[in-house]
């Protein structure tokens, strides 16, 4: 709509203009000349093949190049609408031989307005009177009329290569607002697809446990039960065969038992993985059967952590709560989580007598507890150097410090997520 809006306002601004200034006893000519070139104009824009289109705009070029002879200069802006429409409509070397068509032709014109030939001097609309310099007005009509055409030829031109921009962009974009939505399409349909295989997955599950408890545990437990009413009926008469009996029958529950905790732990969450290797349990349970007083403190924001990197902090917490309690009879041991921005930090402490066996090999009797606060890493010794080496597998080291309170602290590396990309 706006290219075409220009078109005609292009053709219909200069006429009506032109036509105020003309003598009355004119206008119904030239009123005629601007409604055939309007009728050309609109006729191109319903033209079905390229060959009747390409002719139209011939013919409103040429038309509006008589125009240019007949009424004079001014009517150059009349065939800037011609120009402006196969600047934008036409692609390749047709545009330009059209250009160099219209150049000429108006050229043609200029000169014919200047200097009329004698045999179609009663059609034009005024006849030069002897101007003083004909040459110099003629060069100076041509030289602004190609000025003109070849700056508007210039900017439509340039306009034409933006709108194909744009029309390609808009192109890409539809294309990329399809592929968004197939996407779309495609990503629920795998959510749902994902569901029905957790369903059908789930369910497999829930049909080999219900099986298995019936064949396995619940066979063994309609065994138990036979097996104890025996055992009441065999009691008073034989003792011995009675005990016998008694003591199957706690075998098959312990068997029981062991299925039935084998099945639960398939049961559970992936988060049990996590739990096996809590160090808050791990200080609960050495906690309830030493009798050992515990304390666990977490710093920082925690985040989680790689599997490895839990294996690693929860069996170097244990081999450390094994030598505080089995070499330096500790009645207090503090676990300190520190989270910090590029590594976590774990810190075993105990408020034990030093008497590991590295200790002693490291030292002379009765120098330890003069022991500097400075951190010794890779001691000898099997427990610590495991951890050492467990520590190291993933990058990171063991520090540890033999001054008062004994500390072994691990340090791992942390990665950002932005590092790894």
């Amino acid at each position: 709509m706006p290219m075409r809006i220009l078109q005609y306002g292009l053709l219909l601004v200069p006429a009506v203009l032109y036509l105020l200034m003309q003598p009355l006893d004119r206008d119904d000519l030239y009123t005629l000349y601007i409604i055939i070139a309007l009728g050309l104009s609109v006729c191109k824009d319903f033209a079905r093949s390229r060959a009747r289109y390409m002719l139209l705009i011939l013919a409103e070029m040429l038309w509006s190049c008589w125009l240019i002879a007949v009424y004079g200069p001014f009517m150059l802006f009349l065939s800037l609408s011609i120009l402006y429409v196969y600047m934008y409509r036409l692609e390749g070397t047709s545009r330009w031989l059209m250009l160099g068509a219209q150049l000429v032709a108006t050229n043609i014109a200029l000169h014919w307005q200047y200097t009329p030939p004698q045999e179609l001097l009663p059609w034009f609309a005024s006849v030069p009177t002897e101007p003083k310099f004909p040459f110099l007005e003629e060069t100076a009509g041509r030289m602004v009329g190609n000025l003109i055409l070849v700056l508007t030829a210039a900017l439509s031109w340039q306009g034409s290569r933006m709108a194909s921009s744009r029309g390609q962009l808009e192109q890409v974009y539809d294309e990329l607002r399809s592929k968004h939505y197939e996407l779309q399409d495609a990503r629920a349909q795998l959510l749902l697809f994902t569901k029905q295989l957790e369903g059908v997955a789930q369910e497999e599950e829930r049909t080999r446990i219900s099986r298995q408890l019936h064949d396995d545990i619940g066979h063994r437990l309609i065994r138990t039960k036979m097996m104890s009413e025996a055992a009441l009926l065999t009691l008073p008469l034989d003792t011995e065969q009675g005990t016998e009996m008694v003591k199957q029958i706690r075998d098959q529950l312990a068997a029981s038992m062991d299925d039935m905790r084998s099945t639960l732990h398939k049961l559970r969450s992936s988060s049990y993985v996590s739990e096996a290797y809590a160090l808050d349990l791990l200080l609960e349970e050495v906690g309830r059967e030493t009798g050992v007083k515990t304390s666990y403190e977490v710093r920082g924001s925690s985040r989680e952590l790689y599997p490895s990197m839990q294996i690693v902090l929860y069996k170097n917490a244990k081999e450390a709560l094994t030598n505080a309690l089995r070499h330096g009879n500790a009645s207090r041991i503090t676990v300190e989580v520190e989270f910090g921005e590029r590594e976590v930090c774990m810190s075993v402490s105990n408020d034990g007598v030093i008497k590991t066996e590295q200790s002693a090999r490291a030292q002379p009797e009765g120098m330890q507890s003069n022991r500097s606060t400075e951190a010794d890493l890779g001691p000898p010794g099997m427990g610590l150097e495991g951890m050492r080496l467990r520590t190291e597998s993933i990058g990171g080291r063991l520090e540890i410090r033999q001054a008062y309170p004994y500390t072994v602290t691990t340090r791992l590396p942390m990665m950002k997520k932005a590092d790894l990309i």
